[in-house]
């Protein structure tokens, strides 16, 4: 069983989705426009599995939201299908060109859309991997943190920081960015110090001196980097299942 996040804002067509999606044996959860879907991000819900997204929205088009979601880290691995009655093939190549998994024009049929949803919740599951840099190991399927073999308890949010950071290995990124694409926050701005107090929090679990530290610097006024001086070499492999 999968959760699936419908957006759509016709009431009709959002109630017809939602019942196909139901009747083969799958959760839903209905937004009427992309500021419903944006509210629920930012307050750090547990994330769909799948997305089915109208294009033609309120104030926000549903290619805003492909974009955004494709950039974010914490939502550019969820797959997105598009159900628009928008059937040129501008339209169509643009919205697959921004990730989108599938297009399904409207009409549609019920068993149409159900194989659709069925087959893309096959084919994008992602297979386990593994970050290695130095005696740091990050397995992202399931948010496991290794340090010199031994398992360091974080959070989810604390391990997805953690994450972004280590994939830009020597790279200052703007507290700025890591709200937008470590929390999914819309807008400038952070009055509640979010991420200094993740980044402290991460330093103590991972006993990382923030005076000296070997793994997460601070740049002053600025953001955070990923030490580019471990000697270790930075890799993303397959895990063995076995």
């Amino acid at each position: 069983m999968a959760t699936i996040w419908i957006v759509e804002d016709d009431p009709n067509i959002s109630r017809l989705i939602e019942i196909s999606v139901t009747k083969v044996g799958h959760q839903t959860k209905c937004f009427a426009d992309a500021e419903e879907l944006d509210l629920e991000l930012k307050n750090r819900a547990v994330l769909p599995d799948l997305m089915l997204l109208d294009l033609m929205l309120r104030a926000k088009s549903g290619f805003d939201v492909l974009k955004e979601w494709k950039a974010g880290l914490r939502t550019r691995a969820i797959p997105i299908i598009i159900i628009s009655a928008r059937s040129v093939e501008r339209d169509k190549v643009m919205g697959l060109e921004l990730g989108a998994e599938d297009y399904i024009t409207k009409p549609f049929g019920v068993r149409e859309l159900q194989a659709r949803v069925q087959t893309a919740l096959r084919r994008l599951k992602p297979e386990p991997e593994r970050l290695a840099i130095g005696d740091l190991t990050l397995f992202p399927e399931s948010r496991g943190t290794f340090v010199n073999g031994v398992r360091v308890d974080l959070t989810a949010m604390e391990f997805d920081l953690l994450y972004y950071l280590a994939c830009r290995q020597g790279q200052t990124v703007t507290r700025a960015a890591l709200l937008r694409d470590v929390w999914g926050y819309i807008g400038d701005g952070d009055t509640t110090r979010t991420v200094d107090s993740h980044i402290k929090t991460l330093r103590s679990k991972l006993k990382d001196n923030a005076g000296k530290p070997h793994l997460i610097e601070t740049v002053r006024g600025t953001g955070y980097r990923f030490s580019s001086e471990d000697p270790g070499r930075c890799d993303t492999v397959p895990v063995d299942q076995e």
